[in-house]
């Protein structure tokens, strides 16, 4: 029986199927000597409601090992003396505001010294020295004994909506452990010890069996608790997200994850991009998952300082374009009473939201551009150590430069995993496959049948020169629709020759650098678009003469395939050359006319981003801006966004609209209709606008 107040929120379907505006309360107080000591819970809760936010997220036990509320079972914060959960969770519940508890299950004070061998990372003889505190391993009996029965003991004090389990998915894909227990059940299931590089034998078989444990262990923390308290959200944060792109099971009713922070040179515009876009098609198999991704109102985790409210509109903008949810985060002051300036900024940004809500709810997007996301892909590159940081490792760049290339030239891009892809292939019109070096045979499958009856496929690098266990192929997997096989391996290649001007890409005449690897290969059907060059042993500069194909076009069935020997997208992302996009977007023109697209914009820079969206008989196009200040060092800010003129839009629609308005103002945009496109020229353009297009029914 809960203590802390009875639920006001009548039984009913998925709850987080209603909210929009979440609010992260960060607190990890443990070198503090006194935390909470003027904690007013009625007024926090109330700063919380009146900034109009839906969920709050906040502390039962942070990273440092401590508590906040008097548990039975870890270590209460020296320093308090009150229960801070308790008081909380009453005072949101009363306002009608849902409840999430923070755990950090891995974080301990005491135990580390108790079962040294239960410790995560630890050398085979245990801890090197006694330390304060250390993480515990979730392959450990610590789990079952430990972890599972304090947040039961969370649950039978006090009416919670869920928990917030943090770092339990970077035990498994960020580093090794070495613990007794990791140690002994990979050589029973696998054999041999834990592989230390990923050039090992059994390094590809090592991250499968990491992913299995993760997800096998997720579900028995889950199952725990839903016995418990049937119906409960567990967000396991980071898991299920772009750098994991795997379908989650069924329980998993949200999605969440803290992307990088801009003091650590993340940028959220592009990363929110990111996941909005490859999130959004879960629902493909997924109808009732809801997703959200964090920003925070400070530069970094751990510091009070507060970014503009352009900076957090602009960002709050794209996952709402692209059908999730917004998630502020904000770091607690040692007393637990929120910074009325934050509230207030926070209370601006979820205003805004709440006012597009009603133009947001039910929307996906219209299927258009598909790019393929293959965790496979990723594994194989590198399956030990996935990334030892929160930013995309370059195992993902092939992907990241292809998404980054492709909204720089306002494509409406959707990005699929390998489960939606075969399902859901046959909505598009185009697919992107770059660098997805292991491709399923389902996969093949329906990319073989997708192309021949009329799709468009653009292909770069290593895509399919891998087999399920990550051995090389004898040939490409899709030999026969790209028209190539492998070519002798030539030395040096990095560059394509572009014999002269390919406009209106302005792509110049000359020997255009790619980088530093390629696939030799010889045409069988396709003809040769462009050439490869390699540089002279040893140098930077291109030979005299090129030498084999580099891009290449073949006919397959109705549909047309295109591809590069070169690793364009990857080199992308990793140097920014916008002669690359240029030449990304020439090569999607070649296979998949920009005339032939549902939406054209003119005038529209590439830090203009658009995603569009259906609902019944609506249609909602987003445009969003982007602007950042001058740096020598660390990321741009985003401040003073200068307003877009001059955008003009065209929209395939099979009859005249009945009218389009900009949302939520609700002005009426004048427009005309000519060989079914309606064309209209955009509001200039601030931060965020939207525009509805009501279609006859």
């Amino acid at each position: 029986m809960a203590v802390h107040g009875a639920s006001a929120f009548p039984a009913q379907g998925h709850w987080y199927q209603d909210i929009y505006c979440q609010h992260h309360y960060d607190a990890h107080h443990g070198g503090y000597e006194k935390v909470y000591q003027d904690f007013d819970a009625e007024k926090a809760a109330q700063a919380f409601a009146e900034a109009g936010v839906q969920m709050v997220c906040y502390f039962a036990k942070g990273s440092c090992g401590y508590s906040y509320y008097p548990t039975r079972i870890g270590i209460v914060h020296p320093g308090l003396n009150r229960d801070f959960t308790g008081e909380m969770t009453a005072a949101l519940k009363k306002r009608g505001i849902r409840c999430l508890v923070y755990v950090y299950l891995a974080a301990e004070r005491q135990l580390h010294q108790q079962h040294p061998d239960w410790v995560y990372g630890a050398v085979p003889a245990g801890l090197a020295a006694p330390v304060e505190q250390a993480q515990m391993c979730a392959n450990s009996p610590y789990t079952e004994q430990v972890g599972i029965p304090q947040m039961k003991e969370i649950l039978s004090l006090y009416d919670i909506d869920g928990f917030f389990v943090d770092i339990f998915f970077h035990q498994y894909f960020h580093a090794q452990c070495r613990c007794r227990w990791c140690r002994e059940l990979f050589d029973r299931e696998v054999g041999g010890p834990i592989p230390e590089s990923d050039d090992h034998p059994r390094a590809f078989a090592y991250r499968k069996w990491l992913n299995r444990h993760m997800e096998a262990k997720m579900d028995s923390v889950y199952q725990a608790l839903n016995a418990a308290q049937p119906g409960l959200v567990l967000l396991n944060n980071w898991a299920w997200m772009s750098q994991y792109p795997v379908t989650p099971p069924a329980y998993v009713q949200h999605l969440t994850f803290d992307t990088p922070v801009p003091q650590s040179g993340g940028l959220y515009s592009w990363a929110f991009s990111m996941e909005s876009r490859y999130l959004a098609t879960l629902s493909k198999v997924r109808p009732q998952l809801t997703w959200s991704v964090m920003n925070t109102r400070m530069t970094t985790w751990g510091v009070y300082d507060l970014r503009e409210p352009e900076a957090l509109l602009q960002e709050c903008a794209i996952p709402l374009a692209g059908c999730g949810r917004t998630y502020i985060g904000d770091v607690a002051f040692p007393s637990g009473n929120p910074d009325p300036a934050v509230m207030e900024r926070c209370g601006q940004v979820n205003q805004r939201t709440r006012t597009l809500e009603p133009f947001l709810r039910h929307c996906h997007p219209v299927p258009e551009v598909a790019l393929l996301h293959s965790a496979d892909s990723i594994w194989s590159r590198g399956p030990v150590s996935v990334g030892a940081s929160w930013r995309h490792a370059p195992a993902d760049y092939p992907v990241c430069g292809a998404h980054k290339a492709l909204i720089e030239g306002h494509v409406q891009l959707d990005i699929l995993n390998s489960e939606v892809l075969p399902r859901a292939l046959g909505e598009y019109r185009a697919l992107v496959l770059a660098g997805q070096r292991i491709l399923s045979e389902a996969e093949c499958e329906a990319i073989r049948a997708f192309v021949h009856q009329g799709g468009a496929l653009l292909v770069t690098g290593e895509t399919g020169t891998r087999d399920a266990d990550n051995q090389p192929r004898h040939t490409f997997a899709l030999a026969e629709v790209l028209g190539i096989e492998y070519g002798e391996a030539p030395e040096g290649i990095g560059f394509l020759h572009v014999p002269s001007r390919i406009s209106p890409y302005g792509i110049p005449a000359m020997d255009i650098p790619v980088g530093r690897t390629a696939l030799a290969i010889q045409t069988t059907t396709a003809k040769t678009l462009l050439q490869m060059v390699p540089a002279y042993p040893g140098k930077a500069a291109p030979v005299a003469a090129p030498r084999g194909p580099g891009v290449t076009l073949n006919q397959y069935g109705q549909g047309q395939a295109i591809y590069c020997a070169l690793p364009l997208f990857h080199t992308y992302f990793a140097e920014g050359t916008p002669v690359l996009r240029k030449l990304a977007l020439w090569m999607l023109d070649q296979v998949f006319p920009v005339e032939s697209r549902i939406v054209l914009l003119q005038g529209a820079p590439a830090n203009v981003e658009m995603f569009y969206n259906h609902r019944g008989h609506e249609r909602f196009l987003h445009l969003i801006n982007y602007a950042g200040d001058k740096r020598e060092t660390g990321t741009p800010q985003v401040q003073d966004l200068p307003a877009v003129h001059g955008i003009q839009v065209q929209v395939r629609v099979d009859a005249p609209p009945v009218r389009i308005t900009s949302v939520p103002e609700g002005r009426d945009m004048a427009f005309t209709y000519q060989n079914q496109r309606v064309c209209f020229d955009a509001e200039p353009l601030a931060i965020h606008s939207v525009y509805r297009i009501e279609l006859q029914s």
